[in-house]
């Protein structure tokens, strides 16, 4: 028996060589080794496609499936009931409430809520005031309207300067000016109200009766000095605008100072600012003590107003003063075809 299976072992083991043999001689041919490398060569082709394909697929995102969302009405729309179902508009009801007035209706302007408030805030306030012990000096005011505005001249340590209402003053502390008077200035000192008198220990601090007449001017000077060149002319009307539209600037230019008799206002002394030229352009020199302008007396703070509204449209402005004693006139033009 084992020398059967022996005998069978050895036989299949020569078949298999035999076989291996005639592979290998096939194998070993020129034509047959190109076949092969062709075969090898497009399977390797074919893998290469595969892959790389799989790795241009796998670097491409993948869109997400949107859910389809239902919109949410939010205003839906319902039907609206027949015609039959509205009911009819009354006229007559309508024009009996009186939209709009009635007729032959008198319209009352009310002032603004703004306007009212600003107005108010003033009101009274000087009353139970007491005088201000500042070391300031009251030279003049301009009180625009009765509601409190307008502009002072206020002088500290010699330095004389225009201030409006809500103006800061230069003195320590928070001092502003919180009203402007015909006679006198209203000060909030710190949330105190205190007085600034015009003139002191004078009969003008009362209540000042109103004029129905302009007050007399003062006698028909003597000399008269007329400036009617045109330099002179444009010099006085940018004083003009200056006066309407930055009163503070005019400081730089002249200063002034009140002149009393006794108790009695006669006038103001003018005094070179910081451009003495230009003061002397106007015709003025140091110590000039001005007593009315165009026919207005300065011996009443009340003509202060009638003399500031009146310069707006004055053709010519006529300075009456007084000259080392002599009285004069200084007559400056300030209408361009006129100076021409």
């Amino acid at each position: 028996m084992a020398a059967q299976w022996l005998s069978n072992t050895s036989a299949w083991s020569a078949r298999v060589s035999a076989a291996a043999a005639s592979a290998l001689s096939f194998l070993a041919r020129p034509d047959q080794m190109r076949r092969i490398r062709q075969v090898l060569l497009c399977l390797l082709a074919f893998w290469a496609v595969l892959a790389l394909s799989r790795l241009i697929w796998a670097l491409v995102p993948a869109a997400e499936p949107v859910a389809a969302v239902t919109p949410e009405v939010i205003n839906p729309v319902t039907s609206g009931g027949s015609a039959q179902d509205v009911d009819p508009v009354d006229i007559d009801t309508l024009v009996g409430w009186h939209l709009f007035g009635e007729v032959g209706e008198t319209v009352v302007d009310m002032p603004l809520p703004e306007e009212s408030a600003s107005a108010n805030s003033r009101d009274g306030i000087e009353d139970g005031a007491r005088e201000t012990r500042l070391q300031l000096k009251l030279r003049g005011v301009v009180s625009s309207t009765e509601d409190g505005l307008g502009y002072a001249i206020i002088e500290n340590n010699n330095l004389q300067d225009v201030y409006a209402v809500e103006d800061k003053l230069p003195v320590s502390g928070e001092v502003t000016l919180a009203k402007v008077m015909p006679t006198q200035v209203v000060l909030d000192n710190g949330g105190t109200y205190e007085l600034l008198v015009l003139y002191e220990d004078s009969s003008l601090g009362g209540t000042v009766p109103a004029q129905s007449a302009a007050p007399p001017a003062p006698p028909q000077p003597e000399v008269t000095d007329e400036r009617h060149d045109t330099d002179t002319t444009a010099l006085a009307q940018s004083y003009r605008d200056r006066l309407y539209q930055n009163p503070q600037s005019l400081a730089e230019v002249v200063r002034i100072s009140a002149v009393r008799e006794g108790s009695q206002l006669r006038g103001y002394r003018v005094s070179p600012g910081t451009d003495a030229a230009q003061f002397a352009q106007m015709g003025f020199e140091a110590g000039d003590v001005v007593l009315g302008i165009n026919g207005v007396s300065l011996d009443n703070p009340t003509n202060t107003m009638v003399l500031y509204n009146s310069l707006r449209t004055a053709g010519e402005v006529v300075f009456e003063l007084e000259r080392g004693g002599q009285p004069m006139t200084i007559s400056v033009n300030l209408d361009d075809s006129a100076a021409q």
